[in-house]
This record gives structure tokens, C-alpha cells and sequence, in this order.
């Protein structure tokens, strides 16, 4: 019999400038680390280490939808979850409203 585990996905930061690199982090329903799990970016797609984590880097601005997903082992099958990243096209976009740089 096998048992089924939710897939949890994170992410160090929602919203990040084109060309900056994020840390993604996939667990289990229990809150353990993933390790071997795929990440798919839609270009894209990495494998987290034994941390359950992985790094990825957007080369477009956008909303870039992130699906974590992992294969059944003999004892576990795993239910596929996902998140949402904003991608910017600048740092500058990601200053808060009313921001202004002091001379």
C-alpha cells in the first residue's frame, strides 16, 4: 500500500528582478525536504538536492508558474503543488510606491 504525500512548494521571494536568481524550496506534507523532486519553470526545469531545495533564474519578466512534482517510489507517491513568481523587468521595479532616492 502506498502513501500518499502533498508536495509543498516555497519560495524565498514572490516577486524578483529578470536575472535574479531564487531559492525554491519543496517539501512534504510533514514539512520534510524533497529531495529528487522536479521543479518545472515552463522553459525550465531543475531537481532539488537532498535540502529539498534548488535555484532557478528567469530571463523574462512575467508570471512564471512553478510545479513541483516527484516520481511514486515503491512506498510513497507524491501530489504535484505550485506556486506563482512575479518577475520584473528591473530592480528599480521592485522599489515600494512613494520610494525616493535621497542624493
Amino acid at each position: 500500500m502506498k502513501v500518499v504525500r502533498r508536495l509543498r512548494i516555497g519560495v524565498d521571494r514572490q516577486t524578483v528582478a529578470v536575472g535574479t536568481e531564487i531559492t525554491v524550496y519543496v517539501r512534504d506534507d510533514r514539512r520534510h525536504p524533497v529531495e529528487g523532486a522536479i521543479v518545472d519553470a515552463q522553459t525550465k526545469s531543475v531537481r532539488t538536492n537532498e535540502r529539498g531545495r534548488c535555484r532557478l533564474q528567469f530571463d523574462s519578466p512575467g508570471f512564471w508558474k512553478l510545479v513541483a512534482a516527484k516520481s511514486p517510489t515503491g512506498r510513497e507517491a507524491y501530489e504535484p503543488t505550485s506556486t506563482l513568481v512575479r518577475v520584473v523587468p528591473n530592480e528599480t521595479a521592485l522599489r515600494p510606491l512613494g520610494w525616493v532616492e535621497s542624493r
